[in-house]
């Protein structure tokens, strides 16, 4: 009787360290693909596939707010966004950032990596024209200490 008991009690623990070890690499293998902890290109790629150009910008406003890891959106109506690496030159020959369409939806993401106090920050913005749909998406990503 004794010898049955230590043998379901093996039998218990093997089955437990093979059930952990597939949740444990499940796990991170889900984190390690998360596509906002990749570089701002294969981010753009990953929301650009989500939210197409020329989508409209209430249907744009559903998808982003049904994806919780892209932030919280804050749409703007009135104004495009600045393009942080793209300029225009001025009549009066100044150079200024350009605006990118009429209307604007920005999120700012705040991930933290495999280190405690390591962490990613994902920033996107999306252009629309003057009837709502959207001409272009830029991401940034950043690491952050």
């Amino acid at each position: 009787m004794r010898e049955k008991s230590v043998l379901y009690r093996k039998r218990f623990l093997i089955m437990f360290i093979i059930i952990a070890s597939f949740l444990m690499a499940w796990l991170f293998i889900f984190r390690i693909y998360n596509p906002m902890r990749m570089p701002a290109p294969i981010i753009r790629i990953h929301v650009l596939r989500h939210t197409p150009i020329g989508m409209h910008i209430d249907e744009a406003m559903e998808i982003i707010g049904s994806n919780e890891g892209w932030g919280t959106p804050a749409i703007n109506r009135n104004n495009g966004f600045f393009h942080p690496s793209r300029f225009v030159d001025e009549p009066d020959g100044s150079i200024t950032r350009a605006i990118i369409g009429d209307q604007s939806i920005q999120t700012r993401v705040r991930m933290y990596g495999m280190m405690p106090f390591h962490g990613r920050n994902v920033r996107i913005l999306w252009g629309f024209d003057i009837s709502g749909n959207l001409i272009d998406v830029y991401v940034s990503s950043i690491f952050s200490p």
